[in-house]
């Protein structure tokens, strides 16, 4: 299938990127040996720091001439494997490629390196009041490179949209190593086919993002947090759908149900208001007039109030306001560290059907002796839902039952017209589930696509299809 990345290959690679930028070590090797996916795990031959998109360019001219698989990695943070080196082979570490190119304050744009850290980014921007709306929860370890890999979204989706709406020039290097750039700093381009998004969300199987030109915003002047518990998931279902339809345009809605709040506030050691509730809800609102702001929260208060909401706690200050998100993002190490993660899903329906999904899911994983734990985005329909055990639970040990019970969740949320992700990708751990929620013919055309920009399938193999799927496709 694949070559084995032999000495001779190892001497032209520390030619090209210098020997202190390649990791051979078997223990240093761990590290890139996996990402944030419960349950894989594959060893890389080689790891490669680059430092720029010339030395990227050789490393796959190298790649490709002696068909050696190419995985690129971000910041490792991704949830669906799609870090992970499957077939071994290079992993090609973005991390010094890590600078802010320039900051165009006049376009309100910016050029910026693939293996910038996105909070990094964040910070940078600031200086320049400006930011960069997709805020994915892992924001101070995710890469913008990661970001467009998976078109990222987080909290903020829900009112200025994902990745993809705010990348409007992209340098690629190809499987070949030929370098193409798309877009610039344009805001409205149909020249041809829209490449450009082809490449956003491809998770690294169709080039390597070398550099970007993002689109940013300037920072709102004011931004509050309402902290608003219900005693059920559907009283707080009701409450988001009531905002969105009176004409309110908040930044977030964040759920998070019950089970979840509970395990935040024992990792915490802090009392969690109500969190004897199940339906917990963070809603944020920003903009530039301070009456507007007071007068859409108390309106939002109302609805609140009127779905039966036990409080709405206001956070105006930025300690008040870090205090409410803690919960929010203190949630994976909270699970982690309490409860054996197997899967972890980012499924998505419309925003209505949320309480069926969660009720069904959660009624799904008790047959397996599990527990399911469902936060995310009550905006936009996108939920996270962790699936937990205990240690002496046997279906740790067992990936064929756990794949089982991956399919039936997968296909309760299909049939309330969803979908199997939103946000983390297809990855390694889904592959076996993309007929459930795509036609054949409409996979195959995505493979046509892979194989026209890597015929030979060593970018990130093994990632969205696998090799048999590709092998089948070449042969016809």
């Amino acid at each position: 299938m694949y070559n084995k990345v032999n000495e001779k290959i190892i001497e032209k690679i520390i030619s090209i990127v210098g020997k202190e930028n390649v990791i051979l070590e078997k223990e240093a090797l761990e590290n890139y040996a996996h990402d944030e996916t419960p349950l894989y795990h594959s060893m890389p031959e080689v790891v490669v720091k680059p430092e720029n998109t010339k030395q990227i360019s050789e490393i796959m001219k190298l790649a490709n001439a002696n068909l050696i698989p190419v995985t690129p990695r971000g910041g490792g943070t991704s949830l669906s494997a799609g870090a992970v080196p499957f077939y071994n082979g290079i992993v090609l570490s973005l991390e010094r490629m890590n600078h802010i190119k320039e900051v165009d304050g006049e376009n309100l744009m910016a050029i910026v390196e693939p293996g910038i850290i996105t909070g990094i980014m964040e910070k940078e921007l600031a200086h320049y009041n400006l930011f960069f709306p997709p805020d994915p929860v892992s924001l101070d370890s995710c890469t913008i490179g990661g970001n467009i890999a998976e078109c990222a979204g987080g909290p903020r989706a829900m009112k200025f949209g994902v990745t993809k709406n705010y990348i409007t020039g992209l340098e690629i290097v190809l499987a070949d190593g030929e370098i193409i750039r798309l877009g610039g700093k344009l805001l409205k381009n149909v020249t041809g086919y829209d490449i450009i998004n082809l490449f956003i969300g491809s998770e690294g199987t169709l080039g390597i993002v070398t550099e970007a030109i993002i689109k940013t915003l300037t920072i709102p002047e004011f931004v509050v947090d309402l902290y608003t518990p219900f005693k059920t998931v559907s009283e707080a279902s009701q409450f988001s759908i009531e905002v969105l339809r009176s004409g309110l345009t908040p930044t977030a809605i964040e759920l998070m149900e019950g089970d979840v709040v509970r395990m935040v506030e024992k990792y915490l050691q802090r009392k969690v208001p109500y969190s004897e509730a199940n339906g917990h809800t963070i809603v944020e609102i920003d903009g530039n007039d301070k009456e507007y702001i007071k007068k859409m929260w108390e309106k939002i208060g109302d609805i609140a109030l009127k779905f039966n909401a036990l409080d709405v706690f206001v956070a105006e200050t930025n300690q008040d306001r870090e205090r409410i998100w803690e919960i929010r993002k203190k949630i994976g190490d909270s699970l982690k560290s309490q409860t054996k993660i197997i899967a972890r899903e980012d499924l998505v329906v419309p925003r209505n059907r949320i309480p069926e999904l969660i009720y069904q899911l959660k009624e799904c994983v008790k047959n397996s002796g599990c527990e399911l734990y469902a936060f995310g985005h009550l905006g936009d329909g996108n939920m996270h839902t962790d699936v937990g055990c205990t240690e002496n639970n046997k279906i740790t040990e067992d990936r064929e039952k756990i794949n089982k019970m991956r399919r039936e969740m997968y296909e309760i949320t299909i049939k309330l017209g969803g979908t199997i992700t939103a946000e983390h990708g297809v990855g390694l751990s889904k592959i076996p589930y993309l007929s459930l929620a795509l036609d054949k013919k409409t996979i195959e055309l995505m493979m046509r696509i892979k194989k026209e920009f890597d015929p030979r399938n060593i970018l990130n193999p093994g990632k969205i299809f696998n090799q048999s799927q590709f092998n089948h496709l070449t042969k016809l």
